[in-house]
């Protein structure tokens, strides 16, 4: 019996939940785990049925760590996507979708009597979902799971993210000044990718990557705003992480067996037929070569192993 693999997407946001479970549709089961509560979707890709876990862990990264790290132990998937909304940083727009490289963590640092000294740390994101979410943006399909009408899809950055514990709501805040200096080629801002990132660090065998819908800038943030621009780019991101889940294969083609070195030993091989010809060989100490052929006019012969003068 076959036994379907396993992802695992996160949500640190109601908002973000539903976008995703939209999209699943269906009635999913539910099933405790401990203190936790998930959702079980079959999700049928274009190799594989997914057997699909959906988790609300909640705001920043130290709640999103511990919930991300209990849901890897818990199912043991082959993917872990941290899906929902963020900030814009660089040329990103609202409406755009960040599907991150790596993660920075902006909050360490050093603080000394001549002030704080940032430390930034980064998290890689995995490399085969990168390949494959750049040709889910190639194809630009995606976009048709959240509005069918569309004419054409978002841009998709395929760059890091910077990850802490504040809320941005200004370009000449300290903490946007610092993000520009040391993460420089961030272009999006969120309070859980980081992490995401670091739970899945510390688990074996899974794919994991945070996917962001751009719902705002930093300087025009507001909850009006977000009212109206959160539910559109947490429904993109919820698309974009479908279609790279649909695309991949957790199963590459296997590969063709290495050829064998020479054994001592003997071989036996029979070749029926008119006119056939075969050759055989024996490679090591104290073998014998038989060849034999059958049929009218046919001959076989021994041949032993040269053993010098």
């Amino acid at each position: 019996m076959t036994t379907s693999p396993t992802a695992v997407i996160c949500t640190p946001l109601e908002l973000e939940h539903r976008a995703v479970r939209d999209l699943l549709g269906g009635s999913p089961a539910e099933e405790r785990r401990g203190d936790s509560v998930y959702e079980l979707h079959d999700f049928r890709g274009r190799k594989v049925q997914w057997r699909l876990v959906l988790a609300l862990t909640g705001r920043r990264n130290e709640d999103t760590s511990a919930a991300v790290g209990e849901a890897l132990d818990t199912w043991r998937p082959q993917v872990l996507l941290l899906v929902g909304v963020g900030g814009g940083l660089r040329d990103a727009r609202v409406g755009d979708v960040v599907a991150a490289t790596k993660v920075y963590g902006y909050e360490g640092g050093q603080d000394t009597d001549l002030g704080l000294r940032p430390r930034i740390d980064s998290l890689p994101t995995s490399r085969i979902l990168k390949e494959q979410g750049e040709r889910v943006s190639i194809e630009g399909t995606w976009i048709w799971r959240a509005d069918p009408e569309a004419l054409s899809a978002p841009t998709v950055h395929h760059r890091p993210i910077a990850s802490g514990g504040k809320v941005v709501t200004g370009s000449t805040s300290y903490t946007a000044e610092l993000i520009r200096e040391h993460c420089g080629d961030a272009t999006a801002i969120d309070m859980e990718g980081y992490g995401a990132m670091a739970a899945a660090r510390r688990a074996r065998g899974v794919e994991a990557t945070v996917i962001r819908g751009v719902s705002d800038l930093l300087d025009d943030k507001d909850k009006e705003t977000d009212r109206q621009t959160q539910p559109m780019a947490a429904r993109r991101a919820a698309a974009f992480a479908l279609a790279l889940l649909d695309r991949y294969d957790p199963e590459p083609a296997e590969r063709a067996p290495a050829p064998r070195a020479p054994q001592s030993g003997s071989t036996y091989n029979f070749s029926p037929g008119q006119g056939g010809n075969m050759n055989v060989g024996s490679i090591g100490d104290n073998t014998t070569t038989h060849i034999g052929s059958i049929g009218a006019n046919s001959t076989g012969r021994v041949y032993r192993p040269y053993e010098g003068p």
